[in-house]
C-alpha cells in the first residue's frame, strides 16, 4: 500500500512553532510536504492574490527551504494561505490524500472561524477536492504538551471518519495542561462569541466550541462550505 501523502499548511508562517509540531506528528501517518506563507498571514480567511498566474506561470514567489525536521520537503510562498494551496496544486505533481492546516496559535472557534486563514487554507483544499483538517491551540497556551499527548489519537480517529466534500474537521485545543484536561467533545457548533474574552452571548449554546474550550475540553466540530456541492 502506498503511504498517505499529506500537505501541511498554515497561516502563521513557515517559521512558526505550530507548523513544526503538526509536521512532526503528521509524519507518523505518511509522507509530508510543507507549504506555508513566508510571513504571518492570520485573519486572511480564504483571501487569494488576484492575477496569481500570468501566462500560465506563477507570479508569486515559491522557494524550497530547509525545514528543521528531517525528511520533509518544505516550500515558502510569498502569499496567503490560499495562495499556498493554489500554487502547490500547480507546483507539486501529485495531489495529497489530505491537508492538515495549523497548528494555529489562537483558537479558531465561534464567529472567528469566518476570519481564519487556517480555516481558509482548509477550505481551499475542499475546492481542490482534497479532505482537510484544521488544528488550533488556544491563544493563552504556552506549550504544546496537551497537543503532543492527544493529537495522534485525534488524527487516527478523524482519518477513519469520512465527511462530505464540502466539510472540514475543525479541532481546537484548550489552554489547559494535561493534568487539568477533561476530555474530547465532538460535534461542537460555533459559539456566538467573537475572539478573546468577550462575554458570552445570550444565544450561545452549551454544545458550542468556545464553551468546550473554556471548560477544559478539546473541541472537535465540522465547518461547511456552502458553495460546494456535498
Amino acid at each position: 500500500m502506498k503511504p498517505m501523502k499529506i500537505w501541511v499548511v498554515n497561516d502563521d508562517g513557515i517559521d512558526s512553532e505550530g507548523i513544526k509540531v503538526l509536521t512532526r506528528h503528521a509524519m507518523k501517518f505518511g509522507e509530508v510536504t510543507v507549504i506555508a506563507p513566508v510571513e504571518q498571514c492570520s485573519g486572511m480567511s480564504q483571501r487569494l492574490t488576484i492575477g496569481l498566474f500570468e501566462k500560465g506561470k506563477v507570479k508569486r514567489k515559491i522557494k524550497k527551504v530547509r525545514f528543521p525536521i528531517k525528511g520533509v520537503d518544505a516550500y515558502a510562498v510569498d502569499g496567503t494561505p490560499t495562495d499556498c494551496m493554489i500554487i502547490a496544486s500547480e507546483y507539486i505533481p501529485e495531489k495529497p490524500d489530505i491537508v492538515f492546516s495549523g497548528i494555529n496559535h489562537g483558537e479558531n472557534a465561534g464567529i472567528d472561524i469566518l476570519y481564519s486563514g487556517t480555516i481558509g487554507a482548509a477550505m481551499e483544499a475542499l475546492v481542490q477536492r482534497i479532505p482537510a483538517i484544521a488544528f488550533s491551540l488556544k491563544w493563552e497556551a504556552t506549550d504544546y504538551e496537551l497537543v503532543d499527548r492527544e493529537i495522534d489519537g485525534i488524527i487516527t480517529a478523524l482519518l477513519e471518519k469520512k465527511l462530505p466534500r464540502n466539510q472540514i474537521w475543525n479541532v481546537n485545543f484548550p489552554v489547559h495542561k494535561p493534568s487539568e484536561f477533561k476530555g474530547i467533545l465532538w460535534d461542537r457548533v460555533p459559539s456566538q462569541r467573537r475572539y478573546g474574552n468577550c462575554p458570552q452571548d445570550p444565544a450561545d449554546v452549551e454544545n458550542s466550541d468556545r464553551v468546550a474550550l473554556d471548560e477544559g475540553y478539546i473541541s472537535i466540530g465540522k465547518v461547511t462550505n456552502m458553495a460546494l456541492v456535498p
